[in-house]
C-alpha cells in the first residue's frame, strides 16, 4: 500500500511539497460525508469514491456546483467538491468547478485556496499565485492562505518568498489552541523543507524538530527528514499518524495510480509465490490482510480464503475495502494493535508494500505468532537494502530515498527465526517503478513452525 511520486506520471505534473501532498490546511474541515446525511452532496461524493467511480464522482461534483438554486449550495461546498476532486487526480476538473465563481467575484478566500492547488497541480504557477493573491486580498491573516502561497511559491521555484509567507504564519499563530498549533506544525514543516532544498541542513532540521514539538503524532513526519538529514537516528518505524494522512489523501486514486503509473504488481506476484511455497495446498484459509489498501490484496487472495479480515490505518482507505465485497471484515486501525485485539487463529497473513512503514519487524512477528498455528503462512513484500549504510549494517534496515523502510535480507531471516518462523521462500523482485526507476524488493513466504 505504498504510494509514489506523482512524478512518476509521464504526462502528468509534479505535485507540491510532501506537506501539501499529505495535510492541506484544510482537510479535516471539509472532510467529505461530514454531515452524515445520505442525500448531502459530500456525502454523496464519499460513496461515489469509496465505490470507486471516478467518472461518476467528477460527473457528481459538476451537478452539485451547477445547482446554485438549491438550498445546501456554497461557494465552501464547491470548494469541498472541487478539493475531493484533487484527491481524485483531476486537478483540471477540480479548476472548471472553481473558475466561474471566481470570474463573477462569488469564490472566497478557501475556494481561491482550492483552486490554486488545483491550478499548481496542473503546472499554472502563476495562475496559482494570482488566485492565492486575491484570496490574500480577501483574507490576508489566514493562515490557510499563507501557508498555500509558501507551498505555491515552493513549487514555482521563489523559496526565499515562500520562507518570508511561511514564516508570517509563525508570527500570526499564537493562540493555545489545537487549531493554531497545527498551523504552527505545517508552518515549521514547510520552512524544513525549504531550507532543506537551499541545502541548509541545520535549518532546516531547527524547523522539523519544532513541528514534531507542535504535533506530537508526526503526521508530517518530521522525524524521517531528521533522520535523512542525519540530524537523529531513524525511528523504528513510521508514524501511525504519519501512515494515516497519507493514505487518506491518497485513497481516492490509489488503485489507478499504483497500478497504471507505478506498474504496481505486489498482490500478484504475492499470490504467485504463495502458490510457489505450497500455501494454497489443503483447506482454505482464515487470514487477515495487513494494510489492505483498497482491496487490491484482497482480490489476488481471497478465492483460497473461508474468511478474511482486512486491516488499515486509514478510514478512507477502510471504506474501499469494505466497497469492494473481498472482505468478511475491515477493522481502521494500526496493524500490531488490530492483531492483539483479534481472536484469531489466522492460517494466513499477507502484508504487501505495508511493512515498508515498519522498520523493526519484531512486534510484528510477535504478534503474528501469538495469532498464528503451527503451519501457519506470512506472505509479505518489502524493499531490499542490501546493508551497505552503517543504519543496516547495525539494525537490518534503514530509511530509503523514498522515506520509507528497507530491510536486508539477513534481518528477515534472523526476525523470522527469533519468534519461531521458517523462510519457505524469498525471492528478489520487482513490484513496481517509482520514478520510472524500478524499486527493488523482496517476496518473501514464511511459514509458523
Amino acid at each position: 500500500m505504498s504510494p509514489g511520486s506523482d512524478e512518476d506520471a509521464a504526462d502528468g505534473p509534479a505535485d507540491l511539497s510532501p506537506a501539501l501532498t499529505v495535510n492541506p490546511p484544510f482537510t479535516e474541515e471539509i472532510r467529505p460525508g461530514e454531515t452524515g446525511d445520505p442525500q448531502d452532496p459530500l456525502s454523496r461524493m464519499e460513496r461515489l469514491i469509496a465505490a470507486g467511480d471516478r467518472e461518476g464522482a467528477i460527473a457528481h461534483a459538476h451537478d452539485a456546483a451547477a445547482a446554485r438554486d438549491a438550498e445546501w449550495w456554497s461557494a465552501g461546498l464547491v470548494a469541498a467538491l472541487a478539493h475531493c476532486l484533487i484527491d481524485l487526480a483531476a486537478p483540471g476538473e477540480a479548476a472548471v468547478l472553481i473558475e466561474p465563481l471566481a470570474a463573477e467575484g462569488r469564490a472566497n478566500a478557501r475556494a481561491l485556496t482550492v483552486l490554486a492547488r488545483a491550478r499548481t497541480l496542473e503546472g499554472r504557477h502563476a495562475d496559482a499565485l494570482e488566485a492565492l493573491n486575491e484570496a490574500s486580498y480577501l483574507d490576508g491573516r489566514s493562515a490557510e492562505v499563507l501557508l498555500a502561497l509558501g507551498a505555491a511559491r515552493m513549487a514555482a521555484g521563489d523559496t526565499a518568498r515562500a520562507i518570508a509567507d511561511l514564516e508570517r504564519v509563525l508570527r500570526l499563530s499564537t493562540g493555545e489552541s489545537d487549531g493554531t498549533a497545527n498551523e504552527r506544525a505545517e508552518a515549521h514543516f514547510r520552512l524544513g523543507e525549504a531550507w532543506a532544498s537551499l541545502d541548509e541542513p541545520e535549518r532546516a532540521a531547527r524547523h522539523f524538530r519544532s513541528s514534531q514539538g507542535e504535533d506530537a503524532s508526526d503526521r508530517r513526519g518530521a522525524g524521517i527528514r531528521l533522520a535523512e538529514l542525519e540530524a537523529q537516528p531513524a525511528p523504528t518505524k513510521a508514524s501511525a499518524a504519519y501512515v494515516r494522512a497519507l493514505f487518506e489523501g491518497y485513497a481516492p486514486r490509489y488503485d489507478g495510480h499504483m497500478q497504471e503509473t507505478l506498474s504496481y504488481r505486489g498482490p500478484e506476484l504475492l499470490r504467485a509465490a504463495a502458490a510457489k511455497a505450497g500455501v494454497f495446498e489443503g483447506a482454505r484459509h482464515d487470514a487477515i490482510d495487513l494494510g489492505c489498501g483498497t482491496g487490491l490484496s484482497g482480490a489476488a487472495f481471497r478465492g483460497a480464503c473461508e474468511t478474511m479480515l482486512g486491516v488499515d490505518l486509514s478510514p478512507r482507505m477502510c471504506a474501499a475495502a469494505e466497497a469492494s465485497g473481498f472482505y468478511t471484515r475491515v477493522v481502521a486501525g494500526e496493524l500490531v494493535a488490530a492483531l492483539e485485539a483479534e481472536a484469531g487463529p489466522f492460517s494466513l497473513a499477507i502484508a504487501c508494500d505495508t511493512v515498508i512503514y515498519l522498520g523493526d519487524l519484531a512486534p510484528l512477528f510477535k504478534a503474528l505468532a501469538a495469532k498464528m498455528p503451527h503451519g501457519g503462512w506470512f506472505v509479505f513484500s518489502t524493499e531490499r537494502s542490501e546493508g551497505m549504510s552503517e543504519e543496516a549494517q547495525q539494525r537490518g534496515f534503514e530509511i530509503g530515498p523514498t522515506r520509507r523502510f528497507r530491510h536486508t535480507e539477513g534481518y528477515l531471516r534472523e526476525v523470522a527465526a527469533r519468534f519461531g518462523f521458517e523462510v519457505a521462500l524469498l525471492d528478489r523482485d520487482v513490484l513496481r517503478t517509482e520514478k520510472r526507476v524500478p524499486v527493488e524488493s523482496f517476496v518473501c513466504v514464511m511459514r509458523r513452525v
